[in-house]
Protein backbone atom coordinates (compact mmCIF):
# COMPACT_ATOMS: atom_id res chain seq x y z
CA UNK A 1 0.00 0.00 0.00
CA UNK A 2 2.56 2.30 0.97
CA UNK A 3 4.63 1.61 -2.43
CA UNK A 4 1.41 2.40 -4.19
CA UNK A 5 0.67 5.85 -2.32
CA UNK A 6 4.44 6.70 -3.21
CA UNK A 7 3.59 6.21 -7.12
CA UNK A 8 0.29 8.07 -6.79
CA UNK A 9 2.76 11.08 -5.04
CA UNK A 10 5.44 10.47 -7.65
CA UNK A 11 2.96 10.53 -10.27
CA UNK A 12 0.95 13.19 -9.47
CA UNK A 13 4.36 15.42 -8.86
CA UNK A 14 5.49 14.68 -12.23
CA UNK A 15 2.29 16.54 -14.03
CA UNK A 16 2.74 19.29 -12.26
CA UNK A 17 4.86 21.06 -13.94
CA UNK A 18 4.81 25.08 -14.02
CA UNK A 19 4.29 27.70 -15.99
CA UNK A 20 7.54 28.23 -17.98
CA UNK A 21 7.84 24.64 -18.72
CA UNK A 22 4.28 24.85 -20.47
CA UNK A 23 5.02 27.55 -22.39
CA UNK A 24 8.50 26.19 -23.70
CA UNK A 25 6.88 23.06 -24.50
CA UNK A 26 4.32 24.75 -26.69
CA UNK A 27 6.96 27.56 -27.96
CA UNK A 28 5.29 30.68 -26.59
CA UNK A 29 6.31 33.11 -24.46
CA UNK A 30 6.30 33.02 -20.13
CA UNK A 31 7.36 36.58 -19.83
CA UNK A 32 4.54 38.98 -19.69
CA UNK A 33 6.97 41.94 -20.43
CA UNK A 34 8.73 40.27 -23.51
CA UNK A 35 5.39 39.42 -24.70
CA UNK A 36 3.39 42.87 -24.55
CA UNK A 37 7.15 44.04 -26.29
CA UNK A 38 6.89 41.21 -29.00
CA UNK A 39 3.02 42.11 -29.12
CA UNK A 40 3.85 45.40 -29.89
CA UNK A 41 6.00 45.12 -32.30
CA UNK A 42 4.11 42.81 -34.47
CA UNK A 43 0.80 44.87 -33.83
CA UNK A 44 -0.96 41.71 -32.31
CA UNK A 45 -3.30 41.25 -29.24
CA UNK A 46 -1.61 39.53 -26.59
CA UNK A 47 -3.34 36.38 -25.41
CA UNK A 48 -2.00 35.74 -21.94
CA UNK A 49 -3.12 32.46 -19.86
CA UNK A 50 -2.36 32.56 -16.13
CA UNK A 51 -2.13 29.38 -14.52
CA UNK A 52 -1.35 28.03 -10.96
CA UNK A 53 0.58 25.15 -9.88
CA UNK A 54 -1.71 21.65 -9.58
CA UNK A 55 -4.36 23.00 -11.30
CA UNK A 56 -5.91 19.98 -13.13
CA UNK A 57 -8.41 22.44 -15.10
CA UNK A 58 -4.99 24.65 -16.45
CA UNK A 59 -2.83 21.31 -17.12
CA UNK A 60 -6.34 20.50 -19.48
CA UNK A 61 -6.48 24.11 -21.15
CA UNK A 62 -2.41 23.77 -21.91
CA UNK A 63 -2.59 19.90 -23.14
CA UNK A 64 -5.55 19.33 -24.54
CA UNK A 65 -6.73 23.15 -25.71
CA UNK A 66 -3.78 24.90 -26.77
CA UNK A 67 -1.85 21.96 -28.04
CA UNK A 68 -4.74 20.97 -30.31
CA UNK A 69 -3.40 21.90 -34.05
CA UNK A 70 -5.68 24.11 -35.10
CA UNK A 71 -5.51 26.24 -31.90
CA UNK A 72 -1.65 26.32 -32.63
CA UNK A 73 -2.49 27.05 -36.05
CA UNK A 74 -4.91 30.05 -34.86
CA UNK A 75 -2.64 31.26 -32.35
CA UNK A 76 0.37 32.13 -34.86
CA UNK A 77 -1.71 35.15 -35.68
CA UNK A 78 -1.58 36.19 -31.75
CA UNK A 79 1.27 36.57 -29.34
CA UNK A 80 0.75 34.19 -26.51
CA UNK A 81 2.08 33.81 -22.70
CA UNK A 82 1.87 31.42 -20.06
CA UNK A 83 2.40 33.24 -16.55
CA UNK A 84 1.74 31.76 -13.30
CA UNK A 85 -0.87 33.47 -11.00
CA UNK A 86 2.42 34.53 -8.79
CA UNK A 87 4.68 36.07 -11.94
CA UNK A 88 5.17 39.63 -12.50
CA UNK A 89 2.35 41.30 -14.85
CA UNK A 90 -0.28 44.11 -14.48
CA UNK A 91 -2.52 44.24 -11.24
CA UNK A 92 -4.96 44.80 -13.77
CA UNK A 93 -5.34 41.13 -14.89
CA UNK A 94 -5.68 39.64 -11.54
CA UNK A 95 -8.08 36.53 -11.45
CA UNK A 96 -9.06 34.29 -8.17
CA UNK A 97 -10.15 31.43 -10.77
CA UNK A 98 -7.60 29.37 -13.26
CA UNK A 99 -6.41 29.11 -15.36
CA UNK A 100 -7.46 32.45 -16.94
CA UNK A 101 -7.16 34.10 -19.96
CA UNK A 102 -7.30 37.38 -21.41
CA UNK A 103 -6.97 39.13 -24.78
CA UNK A 104 -4.64 42.05 -24.42
CA UNK A 105 -4.92 45.27 -27.11
CA UNK A 106 -1.20 45.46 -26.97
CA UNK A 107 -1.15 49.30 -28.08
CA UNK A 108 -3.31 50.03 -24.70
CA UNK A 109 -2.56 47.22 -22.83
CA UNK A 110 -5.93 46.49 -21.66
CA UNK A 111 -8.12 43.37 -22.01
CA UNK A 112 -10.55 43.43 -25.01
CA UNK A 113 -11.84 39.72 -23.83
CA UNK A 114 -11.24 37.65 -20.75
CA UNK A 115 -12.59 34.28 -20.07
CA UNK A 116 -12.29 32.21 -16.92
CA UNK A 117 -11.92 28.24 -16.30
CA UNK A 118 -11.23 25.48 -18.96
CA UNK A 119 -12.82 25.70 -22.37
CA UNK A 120 -12.57 23.70 -25.36
CA UNK A 121 -10.95 23.83 -29.12
CA UNK A 122 -14.10 25.12 -30.26
CA UNK A 123 -15.27 27.51 -27.42
CA UNK A 124 -11.21 28.83 -27.44
CA UNK A 125 -11.18 29.59 -31.16
CA UNK A 126 -14.56 31.22 -30.68
CA UNK A 127 -13.12 33.25 -28.24
CA UNK A 128 -9.69 34.05 -30.26
CA UNK A 129 -12.20 35.56 -33.09
CA UNK A 130 -14.34 37.07 -30.32
CA UNK A 131 -11.37 39.47 -29.12
CA UNK A 132 -10.28 40.37 -32.75
CA UNK A 133 -13.97 41.55 -33.75
CA UNK A 134 -14.10 43.70 -30.47
CA UNK A 135 -10.73 44.93 -31.80
CA UNK A 136 -11.85 45.97 -34.41
CA UNK A 137 -14.66 47.67 -33.35
CA UNK A 138 -13.13 49.62 -31.15
CA UNK A 139 -10.59 51.65 -33.66
CA UNK A 140 -13.32 51.20 -36.60
CA UNK A 141 -14.29 54.55 -37.72
CA UNK A 142 -18.48 54.64 -36.95
CA UNK A 143 -19.71 57.51 -38.71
Amino acid sequence: MKMFLAVIMLSYTLMASNAQEEATKLGVESDYALAISKAKKEKKILVMVIVKKNCRWCKKLINQTLSEESVKKRLKSFITVIVDKDAKFPSTFTENFFPSVFYIDSSTEKSVYSNVGYVGTKCFLNDLNSSEEILESLYTDKD
